[in-house]
């Protein structure tokens, strides 16, 4: 009995060598594949500011003044301002001896009072009333000469006065139509003499510093002769350089997101000056609200905020280029039909970017895109382990 026994234990153990060191020859299974991690975003709705980049310096354009002449020819007076001074926007900058101009101002004034008068007394009417009592009159002249009282000759006689009294009529509503003619005309003639007297002031047209002088007192100037020139203030102020296409887009206000000296911050548009710069064929825009800190003649970097627009946003890094068309392509997340998560290609187009926000279409509200890593999707799949 006990050798059948140790057989059969023998005949286990080399079997159950033999499973061992087959099963240890055979390769491990491999882990079933798992989606790559990658994060996604929702498609939803939000704002995208429109804007457009630009560069510039702080302070005022390199050589940037306004030289300022009289728009009517006259003797300099005197000059209201110094050199380095600071002006207000109107301020006075110098006169002309104004003594003709004010003369004729006050005779234009005083004619203009005199055809308002007349116009009044021509509104007085001397004669509607006597023609309503001539017409009544001859009336009843009529009837006198119907009942055989009077005669023809006292009925052609009412008549006449009549007629005289329309006539009076008519040429009173001539004479007052030709008093407020003149007096309109009187009007317009001493405003045109009150203009005339102010400019005889020369007014800062802007606010700024005065950087030249060019006349003195007493001296007799014209339209072409240059007496005072300003320039821009370079505090909390700064210029761009912007490509004529463009300006249209800008508007005094809009808000500017400006880079410059390490710093960022936000100003204004304080003004456009449209004319070409004919050194660098662009126009030049002002910047207000820059700190009074950065040192004038720093470098900046800008961005115009023209408008705002609404719709689907995503992060701009949820679009890829594809490589053979160059179309922009969103992965969008779906699920599987094993219950697993794949990412679909879709062509999307992008309107406008803002910052990492981009507009597009071709997207739902609510889908969830790929970012940072859908451009690993675009690999084609491995085919290792085949």
């Amino acid at each position: 009995m006990k050798r059948p026994m140790a057989i059969a234990a023998t005949v286990v153990v080399v079997v159950a060598a033999l499973v061992w060191f087959v099963m240890a020859r055979r390769p491990a299974p491999k882990p079933p594949a798992t989606a790559p991690a990658i994060p996604v975003a929702t498609v939803r709705m939000g704002i995208v500011e429109r804007t457009l980049a630009l560069a510039g310096r702080v302070g005022p354009a390199a050589g940037t003044q306004t030289k300022l002449a009289f728009s009517i020819p006259g003797t300099l007076r005197h000059i209201d301002v110094t050199l380095g001074e600071g002006v207000a926007q109107g301020a006075a900058l110098a006169e002309l001896n104004a003594t003709p101009l004010a003369l004729a101002a006050q005779q234009a004034q005083a004619d203009a009072q005199a055809a308002r008068a007349q116009e009044a007394y021509a509104q007085i009417d001397r004669v509607s009333v006597k023609l309503r009592v001539d017409e009544a009159e001859l009336a009843r002249q009529r009837v006198l000469f119907a009942a055989g009282v009077v005669a023809q000759r006292d009925v052609e006689a009412a008549l006449a006065i009549v007629a005289n009294d329309r006539a009076g009529v008519q040429g009173a509503q001539e004479q007052l139509a030709l008093a407020q003619a003149q007096a309109s005309s009187a009007s317009t003639r001493a405003v045109a003499a009150g203009y005339a007297l102010s400019l005889g002031t020369l007014r800062a047209p802007v606010d700024g510093v005065v950087v030249g002088i060019y006349a003195q007192a007493g001296e007799v100037v014209d339209v072409s002769t240059p007496i005072v020139a300003i320039a821009p203030n370079a505090t909390n102020f700064a210029t761009l350089d912007v490509p004529v296409v463009d300006v249209a887009r800008i508007a005094a206000g809009d808000l500017v997101h400006v880079r410059a000296g390490g710093r960022q911050f936000d100003a204004r548009i304080g003004g456009i000056a449209p004319a070409v710069d004919p050194a660098t064929g662009l126009a030049v825009v002002g910047v207000t609200g820059v700190p009074s800190d950065i040192p004038p003649g720093t470098p900046m970097d800008a961005t115009v905020v023209y408008g705002h627009v609404r719709g689907l946003v995503v992060p701009q890094s949820s679009l890829v280029a594809d490589p053979q068309t160059g179309e922009m392509i969103a992965f969008v997340q779906t699920s599987s039909g094993n219950g697993g998560i794949v990412f679909t290609p879709r062509h999307v187009t992008a309107s406008v970017q803002s910052g990492d926000l981009v507009l597009v279409n071709g997207l739902r509200l609510g889908e969830r895109v790929a970012v940072q890593g859908a451009i690993d999707l675009l690999a084609p799949p491995s085919n290792s382990g085949n």
